[in-house]
């Protein structure tokens, strides 16, 4: 029982913080998994819940709601009747009194430090979401190394992907891909499927276009006159799915949907104005 007791306490308090952290995380970004062994795993869950839970006994303790429930003598009592079978069975009474004040005990740890992890998460989440108005917001080097580390390890392709380090604006993202068997292929990033360790699966093109290498360099080497743009032409269909393990290169370029506004001056118009002005007169 006494196994069981700390199994569970173990679990409430280590493991749930940290499933809530990444399943907050997973919302907004796609993290790039690492391989851990179980150790490493229950260090990493310390580490993460070591904060949160020494602020939520500190508040407990505070303002009077942890002792109000219990006392260390219930404590003791719990746990001294779990690991002796005779100790349970001539203070069973006490026991079953103890156990009460210890599960308010550890609730009113509990919500708090499930409330300072869920507060967290969603500053997380907030920051994440905001990253590039942030980022550029922070002037000092250390505080934008603080951000990288509040930030989850995000997998590279969901960082290409995205516009987090981008400035302000609507972006559509355009891809170049060439394939391993000579294929290349243009369009609108529509798409993008990861593996479960954060490797690129495949890509999805919007409105794709496919270039004839062949006849391009037929006609250069006939000394032809050659426009790359006439020898793209469109392929059938909205969408075209590329698998990652067909690609040999991949170009990536971000285009902003808005272009930006030039407003000129007062002065700039007038300049301008007589420009015009002369260039009528000419004609």
């Amino acid at each position: 029982m006494l196994a069981l007791l700390v199994s569970l306490l173990i679990a409430v308090y280590l493991l749930g913080p940290d499933l809530i952290a990444r399943w907050a995380a997973d919302l907004v970004v796609f993290r790039k998994t690492r391989v851990e062994s179980h150790a490493q795993e229950v260090a990493r869950s310390i580490l993460g819940a070591a904060i949160p839970l020494a602020v939520a006994v500190a508040w407990a303790h505070a303002t009077g709601a942890l002792w109000a429930c219990g006392t260390q003598r219930d404590v003791e009592t719990v746990f001294s009747a779990l690991q002796s079978d005779n100790f349970f069975q001539t203070h069973h009474q006490q026991f079953f009194t103890s156990l009460y004040a210890f599960f308010w005990m550890n609730y009113a740890i509990l919500w708090r430090l499930y409330f300072l992890v869920l507060l967290a998460s969603g500053l997380r989440v907030a920051i994440v979401l905001n990253y590039n108005r942030v980022w550029r917001r922070l002037n000092q080097r250390w505080m934008r190394t603080l951000l990288a580390t509040i930030v989850p390890r995000i997998s590279e392709w969901d960082l290409l992907f995205s516009d987090m380090l981008l400035p302000e604006g609507t972006f559509r993202i355009m891809a170049d891909v060439l394939t391993k068997t000579g294929g290349l292929y243009q369009g609108t990033v529509q798409d993008r499927m990861l593996n479960s360790d954060g490797s690129l699966q495949s890509i999805t093109l919007a409105n794709p276009r496919r270039f004839e290498r062949a006849e391009f360099r037929k006609a250069k080497a006939e000394d032809l006159e050659t426009v790359p743009d006439e020898y793209w032409f469109n392929i059938p269909g909205n969408l075209f799915i590329v698998m990652a393990s067909d690609i040999a290169n991949l170009n990536l370029r971000y285009i902003r949907r808005k272009p930006l506004q030039f407003q000129p001056s007062d002065e700039e118009r007038e300049i301008l104005t007589r420009l015009l002005d002369r260039l009528k007169d000419g004609t």
